[in-house]
């Protein structure tokens, strides 16, 4: 029988909520996917046709939340009345609340990521898409309605900002300030340095400038490099003539 799509969702929701449980109280070693599996009363094959592994299981974790934190910012009534600074930092809090009833076990990924590397970052960055589909989203609306320019390279603000993401939340895993204070302040700066770039000129200036380098020294120096290359190749065009007549 076919399975639809709700089922289905339902199904990966219980086996990332079961092993969430069963990794915080274990550890991710000495957990098993048959044990997952069981307690999120599933069948083996049915966790191993969702999760192959252990790690493609924490990477699915992220991309939950990333789901749970979509549904959370559609349910905000004036939320198309917010700012694009606040938008954005909404959707940061929200990640970080969501980590919070979890902290033990988003502790125990940070670690593998950040540490000892026993889970691949690039993996991580792979449970990006529908983050970054989030802020492409507010980027839109906000240049559409006038509230900031277009900035230059707006195609990769969305994957930036994921990286200021990745970095925030680095940051709350080794936050131990009350209430996460630290965090709260580090989110609220931040955020304000991010809020007077996107209003300010700075980036086009900087991209132009960037520009003028490339235009006028970087391109100047390859091809200053490039004629005793073809002086070279003439050379040895030369010899090989030399050696065909000999």
């Amino acid at each position: 029988m076919k399975v639809n799509k709700k089922t289905k969702a339902k199904t990966r929701a219980k086996i990332i909520e079961a092993s969430v449980e069963l990794i915080t109280q274990k550890g991710y070693k000495d957990a098993s996917l048959r044990e997952i599996a069981k307690l999120a009363g599933v069948s083996n094959p049915t966790i191993y046709n969702y999760f192959p592994n252990k790690e493609r299981l924490l990477y699915g974790y992220i991309e939950y939340q990333h789901i749970k934190s979509a549904k959370i910012l559609a349910k905000i009534d004036d939320f198309h009345r917010y700012t694009l600074r606040e938008q954005l930092q909404t959707l940061i809090e929200t990640e970080i609340e969501l980590y919070l009833e979890d902290r033990e076990f988003v502790v125990q990924i940070a670690s593998m990521v950040f540490d000892s590397s026993s889970l691949r970052l690039e993996g991580i960055y792979a449970t990006k898409e529908r983050f970054i589909d989030i802020v492409d989203e507010m980027l839109s609306v906000a240049i559409d309605a006038n509230e900031i320019k277009k900035p230059p390279f707006r195609e990769y603000l969305p994957s930036l900002f994921w990286d200021y993401y990745i970095m925030v939340v680095a940051y709350w895993v080794e936050d131990d300030s009350d209430s996460f204070e630290n965090t709260t302040e580090f989110i609220d700066h931040s955020m304000g340095v991010i809020e007077a770039l996107l209003h300010s000129d700075i980036l086009g200036k900087s991209s132009e400038l960037g520009l003028f380098l490339i235009k006028t020294h970087l391109l100047s120096s390859l091809q200053k490099y490039s004629v005793p290359k073809r002086g070279f190749d003439i050379i040895k065009a030369k010899l090989k003539e030399i050696n065909y007549e000999e």
